[in-house]
């Protein structure tokens, strides 16, 4: 019996991983010849292969939960035209488990990735932002929106953050709506709210001298630190530890980033466990309805059904931050509804 227990693991494994290496590539592919529209002189192709090998292995974690569900139909359903889940059934093993064994090969897949996003894929995702940043500069479109932020008589700009670190920088001083003086950079570093700016500075006056021009002050709120768009890049323990920082904030303008801090946090902590019962949900149709359907169906039906939980998921989750309700209860019934008809299925089986 151990046999084919072990049977199922290592090909329910073999598939996912499989699966999921071929979506990274297409993504990677995809991303690249997207990427050439941006090249000229200073952005080559190097670069933008550089980057895309940099972006697109973090960004795997689109494909994860497909590839998973692929990889347990497609086992299951081989293995019940092979007679191998009768043999199991014979002996009295329950549907629930052999779905269970199945899928134990997809959740070391699903550790081993996202233990690798959170060590290391997700910093070469951040490096590769920041070095095209640094290579395009201000004259190239890059995947940061740059946003302006006032305080007192100062704006300040940057494409993006990563430890306190801000990169292409620009920085205005005025005075009765006339510029004072101006100052460009590459990368500034900010402590408290002091703004240091590197050697790359290049400062312009116009009415007024800067009294250290590689030093401003400069009050930076922490809802501009970290765009909507990139809170998903962000590891656990650094979304956690904003979350820590400003949970206890009553301000408006904090209301709706505590709320996608939340979801971020959520979303990453339960990715295994709302895997799980997708494929409990849709395992229970090889011992059911699709038990004699072809190996395409079953495709074209986790494929469908993946993408139907996955706007469902989206939707929940906005629908309890646009109603100020728990965002964790937005993240969590999906895949709560998914469990408990998963029970009722195999209860009939």
């Amino acid at each position: 019996m151990k046999i084919f227990y072990a049977y199922l693991f290592k090909r329910s494994f073999i598939i996912s991983a499989l699966i999921f290496i071929l979506f990274v590539l297409l993504d990677l592919i995809f991303s690249l010849i997207s990427e050439l529209e941006d090249l000229d002189n200073k952005y080559t192709f190097f670069h933008a292969l550089k980057y895309v090998l940099g972006t697109t292995p973090s960004n795997g974690i689109t494909f994860l939960e497909g590839a998973c569900l692929l990889g347990v139909m497609i086992s299951l359903g081989i293995s019940h035209q092979e007679g191998n889940l009768n043999v199991l059934r014979s002996t009295g093993v329950a549907p629930l488990k052999i779905v269970f064994i199945s899928f134990a090969g997809p959740l070391l897949l699903i550790f081993l990735y996202l233990a690798s996003n959170e060590f290391y894929l997700k910093d070469f995702y951040s490096n590769s932002q920041i070095q095209k940043t640094l290579i395009s500069g201000s004259d190239k479109k890059t995947n940061n929106k740059i946003n302006w932020i006032k305080d007192r008589d100062s704006f300040l700009s940057y494409s993006l953050m990563k430890n306190s670190v801000i990169y292409n920088v620009k920085f205005l001083r005025f005075d009765e709506e006339k510029v004072l003086y101006y100052k460009m950079s590459d990368s500034a570093f900010i402590k408290d709210n002091t703004i240091t700016f590197d050697k790359s500075l290049k400062y312009h006056s116009y009415n007024a001298e800067s009294e250290d021009i590689y030093t401003e002050i400069f009050n930076l709120p922490l809802v501009t630190k970290i765009p909507f768009k990139n809170i998903d890049n962000l590891k656990i323990i650094e979304v956690k530890n904003i979350y820590s920082l400003i949970k206890k904030s009553d301000l408006e303008q904090d209301i709706l980033f505590k709320a996608h801090i939340e979801k971020a946090l959520y979303k990453n902590i339960f990715y295994p466990f709302s895997i799980m019962c997708l494929i409990l949900f849709f395992g229970s149709f090889i011992f059911g309805s699709l038990r004699d359907a072809s190996p395409a169906s079953r495709i074209v039906l986790s494929v469908i059904g993946a993408f139907i939980y996955k706007v469902a998921q989206d939707f929940s989750i906005s629908f309890s931050i646009a109603t100020n309700l728990s965002v964790f209860m937005g993240v969590i019934t999906p895949a709560m509804l998914l469990l408990l008809v998963s029970i009722f299925f195999y209860r009939r089986i």
